[in-house]
């Protein structure tokens, strides 16, 4: 067996979300309670959580952090917040470890480190570098103890298929049918706008390649949702969703070439034949899937080498950084708990619970290409947890577990002989 180990930097350490910087504002518990029911402190520190955390994927960081605040203010934090003191942070922790709580220990671990972050960033924080170092090396030294099993402890494993196994499995996807429907309609040459998507005259052929009934129409286009029976009517191809995913993948691994006023279809299938033609498939459809995978969790890494404000992360990347946590946590042993997503999306309001309603939609979208599968939880099918492991676990840092060696040295590798 081949393993990847995982990176040992704080920037990739998984399930230290609250390692990363930025910016927020807070007083004392007091004034924190008193202001958190929507004015600008609470506010804002909800957006340092979003733009640098996927803690609210888990749950609601406010009432865990009060919960905190008002149990160090108890054991001798005194009444003013912007700083941790030592010994009652210690203490505070020590009594979640030791009293029968039901909070989640983890999570609890994570809002305080981020609040801790939280203060320093905003230049809040009221106590010394040594005061503030000793805070802290206290909750990571608990987190390290009782979170890596937990996170950074996860593997991907990524099972040994055969080569018919590989093309059984790829082919009864979804995307597979869809695909060489469309790069059949396609022909070899097509217009597109000046933006390089296809025109409105041809919108409703491609999107009918793809299972989807859509028009292009100059004006009144569907707002929301499209009455039953009825076409969705577009004014650009971007605003068919399945399309856009389609036209997008196949631009990116150079399938089509966009010119100035057409698209130029490369046809590597129409000259195969027999098993040649059938190993081109499957390396076209695990590109494109690949693609997807990465459209998704696609986070800018200028943003990530360069934060120090709220701004900049935009909303792309908190919506990448929710759907890699989730993806990775689909693509492990236990999957991604599809009430668990219910429940977050409850316990969320503005803000945040739209980015969870964006990663559900984003699920729904992947598991309608068979990307992601859906009983009780969302998983990664067995076929493509090779893709997840190059385009999220590996660059996050996550441990890869490679049954066949050969997986882990060959991205094209498509299975061992029958």
């Amino acid at each position: 067996m081949t393993k990847k180990k995982p990176s040992t930097s704080n920037k990739t350490k998984q399930g230290h979300p609250a390692r990363s910087a930025a910016a927020g504002q807070i007083v004392s518990i007091d004034e924190f309670r008193a202001r958190s029911t929507g004015d600008d402190v609470s506010a804002r520190f909800m957006k340092w959580v979003r733009a640098n955390t996927s803690l609210t994927a888990i749950g609601d960081p406010l009432p865990v952090l009060h919960e905190f605040l008002g149990h160090y203010v108890r054991l001798g934090g005194g009444a003013d917040t912007t700083t941790l003191q030592l010994s009652p942070t210690v203490a505070t922790l020590v009594w979640y470890l030791t009293e029968d709580s039901d909070d989640d220990l983890d999570f609890v671990l994570h809002v305080v480190m981020g609040y801790l972050l939280f203060l320093d960033d905003s230049d809040l924080w009221s106590g010394s570098d040594a005061q503030f170092e000793a805070a802290q090396e206290a909750i990571l030294e608990i987190i390290d103890e009782q979170s890596d099993a937990t996170f950074d402890g996860r593997v991907l494993e990524v099972p040994a298929l055969t080569r018919k196994q590989t093309r059984d499995s790829l082919l009864a996807l979804p995307l597979s049918g869809r695909l060489q429907s469309f790069l059949e309609w396609f022909g070899e040459k097509r217009d597109v706008t000046s933006k390089g998507v296809l025109t409105r005259k041809d919108i409703q052929g491609a999107a009918a390649a793809l299972g989807v009934a859509a028009v292009g129409v100059n004006t009144d286009p569907t707002m929301f949702t499209a009455r039953e029976g009825e076409p969705l009517r577009v004014t650009t191809a971007r605003d068919v969703p399945r399309l856009d995913l389609y036209w997008e993948a196949l631009v990116r691994i150079g399938i089509i070439e966009l010119g100035a006023r057409r698209a130029t279809m490369h046809r590597p299938l129409a000259a195969a034949t027999g098993l040649d033609r059938e190993e081109l498939l499957m390396h076209i459809i695990r590109d494109v899937a690949l693609c997807l995978y990465l459209r998704f969790t696609a986070v800018d890494g200028d943003r990530e080498a360069h934060q120090g404000t709220t701004e900049d992360l935009s909303n792309e990347d908190i919506e990448g950084i929710i759907m890699t946590s989730m993806l990775l946590d689909a693509a492990t042993e236990d999957g991604y708990s599809v009430e668990h997503l219910e429940t977050a999306l409850d316990a969320t309001a503005g803000d945040d619970q739209l980015d969870l309603m964006i990663a559900q939609m984003t699920l729904d979208l992947l598991c309608d290409e068979g990307l992601v599968l859906r009983d009780s939880h969302y998983r990664i099918p067995p076929v493509l947890k090779k893709m997840v492991a190059y385009a999220v676990a590996e660059p996050a840092g996550l441990e890869v577990n490679y049954a066949d060696p050969l997986d882990a040295d060959d991205p094209s590798y498509l299975g061992a002989g029958d």
